[in-house]
């Protein structure tokens, strides 16, 4: 009896939902294709219709166009000092280190410390604290930096044992008995403010949820975060389900009217775009959208805010087909006010932010779908219009044949204004080139097949790309990590320019990787003086005993050798240690495993956990000063 009433229950709420909550057009502009919360009862229902993790939305077929802004190009500002390696121009990211070429900022297991870079590759160490959590209940992790004119932002995440979404007073006995174990702490996204010149902290703002992505444009910082919305009926009439926020310790839950959704679809989330003001006096706009639970890629250009998520369903015949949502927020180019930008809807998993690009009005994305014999692999084309007083990203081309053979999964995509460059891989490597000049009949250029795969692709000009990834054999058996430089000039026959650099594994290198092979932000750029650097990690085997060493290696880019790209520096800081301790001490890899690199003037500076080195690259690489960091 008690099922059939849950039920009743359950579908009464479904017909409130539909009858006294149907979608009205929202006469701003912004809002077009969402609809706004009522109030806390509006907000359970839609929560309690929608225990599910994908969306379904009633298409339309009336259209009026709409496009995306198209980019326009701009020159960048001169500088003398390489910084974070980053997808789009423009669109900073953030990173456990960065510069500003007269200071290098970094955070190291929440350890914040800025060295002062003075005359001729000197260092001093003018600042250090521990960020530490407000109260004993709490455990923050900082992970990202940015920088502006006037600030240094810290960014992380925070688990608290803090139940602000508990109304009245509840005692620890009552929470243990009444709450489930997910209730034992949240988790907020952190972001603190210091002054960068006196180091003073002056604001900080924390957000339900977990930080999904940041980046900043135009001193505005785009904080992402996902909070999962648990209803717990129990406590129906004793819990608050909308997300919270701090700012310079100011506590409010967000208002119900200012919680968007996507009418016809399926919530069991909140995503939270914090828009952070960092032009004079810091400031914070909120957007709250009703989302799933979770999503899976980001990726930022100037103009918009894309979010992608994957998922399982079973169709007719009981089998599980890859589906996909991608929902767009626009960027007010002016203000950089965030607004609703429309939802489109793919197959396959996306393997990572470059799979994503928007470019001249148009989006573009390539999935991988299956394994084995059954892979797929597609690049869609999604145009922005709007459709019955509603935001949609309308797909207007896809190519889903001839991308990779039979059993290949992409590796790794590059697009560059009208071409894509994808690798695909099983036991060798496809690198095509893909036109994209007609955004309605994207086409299979050229196929250039050799060893190996590259997980990253780097456009080093117009014409040429940098492959960084692996090695292999003829079976597909990763032999070492590959960095290799690739022609596109003759678009239909790319080619792979010289011999390329391989670092083996040997009889006594048992395991070799690289971050950057993973991590686009790991690898230094500097294309003023040709140089690319990355860490190495490798593993020795020495009878029974395995020991792990981590160097960083600069490579020198000329395509005119048979060999096009060489290694012109190594740096090992735990040897330069014990070189100047005279200590053998066990070697402890975390502590000095190199993390980044930058070129400042005619000085390298290389950090590693417990190291910074300044190096000259006008001599014979001497190393010119040391701060032990510890």
């Amino acid at each position: 009896m008690r099922k059939i009433l849950t039920v009743l229950l359950f579908m009464f709420g479904l017909i409130l939902v539909g009858c006294n909550f149907t979608y009205n057009p929202n006469k701003n502009p912004e809002d077009l294709g969402l609809s706004t919360v009522k109030n806390e009862a509006h907000l359970k229902l839609l929560l309690e219709s929608s225990n599910v993790n994908d969306f379904f939305f009633a298409e339309k077929t009336d259209e009026i166009g709409q496009g995306f802004p198209i980019d326009t190009e701009t020159e960048a500002p001169s500088s003398d000092f390489t910084n974070t390696n980053i997808q789009v121009d423009g669109v900073d990211e953030g990173d456990i280190i960065k510069t500003d070429g007269s200071k290098i900022y970094s955070i190291n297991n929440n350890k914040l410390q800025v060295i002062n870079l003075l005359d001729n590759g000197k260092m001093d160490l003018i600042f250090e604290e521990t960020i530490t959590s407000d109260n004993d209940n709490a455990f923050s992790y900082y992970s990202e930096l940015y920088l502006t004119d006037m600030y240094l932002v810290v960014v992380g995440i925070k688990n608290s044992f803090n139940y602000p979404q508990i109304k009245g007073e509840f005692t620890n006995d009552d929470i243990m008995v009444d709450l489930p174990f997910y209730y034992f702490y949240t988790t907020m996204s952190v972001v603190e403010v210091y002054d960068k010149e006196t180091f003073e902290k002056v604001a900080n703002y924390s957000i339900s949820g977990y930080n999904l992505g940041t980046r900043l444009i135009n001193n505005k910082l785009y904080l992402i975060s996902n909070y999962r919305a648990y209803y717990y009926p129990k406590n129906d009439s004793d819990f608050d389900l909308r997300p919270w926020y701090y700012f310079n310790d100011e506590f409010k839950f967000i208002d119900y009217k200012d919680i968007k959704y996507i009418p016809n679809t399926k919530h069991n989330g909140f995503t939270i775009i914090s828009t952070i003001n960092l032009d004079n006096k810091v400031t914070v706009d909120k957007n709250v959208f009703l989302s799933p639970k979770s999503w899976g890629t980001i990726h930022v250009s100037k103009h918009s805010i894309y979010l992608a998520y994957s998922y399982y369903e079973y169709n007719s015949l009981f089998n599980y087909i890859n589906k996909g949502t991608i929902i767009s927020y626009q960027i007010d180019e002016k203000t950089g006010k965030v607004s609703f930008g429309g939802k489109g809807e793919y197959k396959g998993e996306i393997i990572n932010q470059f799979a994503i690009d928007e470019h001249d009005g148009y989006l573009r994305l390539a999935t991988t779908e299956g394994w084995g014999t059954k892979v797929v692999n597609r690049l869609f084309i999604f145009k922005r219009e709007l459709i019955n007083n509603e935001y949609k990203l309308k797909q207007i081309s896809l190519l889903d044949t001839g991308l990779g053979k039979p059993g290949e999964r992409i590796q790794s995509v590059r697009f560059n204004k009208d071409i894509a460059t994808v690798v695909t891989f099983l036991q060798t490597d496809p690198f095509y080139t893909i036109d994209l000049s007609n955004p309605y009949e994207p086409k299979i250029i050229g196929e250039l097949e050799i060893p190996g795969f590259s997980s990253y692709q780097h456009p080093w000009t117009d014409n040429l790309v940098i492959g960084i990834g692996y090695d292999a054999d003829d079976n597909g058996t990763i032999t070492g990590i590959k960095v290799a430089l690739y022609d596109i000039s003759n678009f239909e026959n790319p080619i792979e320019v010289g011999k390329p650099l391989i670092f083996e594994k040997s009889n006594t290198i048992n395991y070799i990787d690289s971050e950057a092979t993973r991590n686009h932000k790991a690898i230094m750029i500097d294309k003023a003086r040709n140089l690319i650097g990355m860490e190495l990690r490798e593993t020795y085997l020495y009878g029974y005993k395995y020991e792990n060493l981590n160097r960083y290696v600069v490579l020198d880019i000329d395509e005119t050798r048979a060999q096009p790209i060489q290694v012109k520096y190594s740096i090992n800081h735990h040897k330069f240690l014990q070189e100047i301790t005279n200590n053998v001490e066990t070697y402890y890899y975390n502590k000095y495993a190199i993390r980044r690199a930058f070129r400042i003037d005619d000085y390298l500076y290389v950090l590693s956990g417990e190291l910074v080195t300044s190096h000259n690259l006008t001599g014979e690489f001497d190393t010119v000063d040391y701060i032990i960091l510890n």
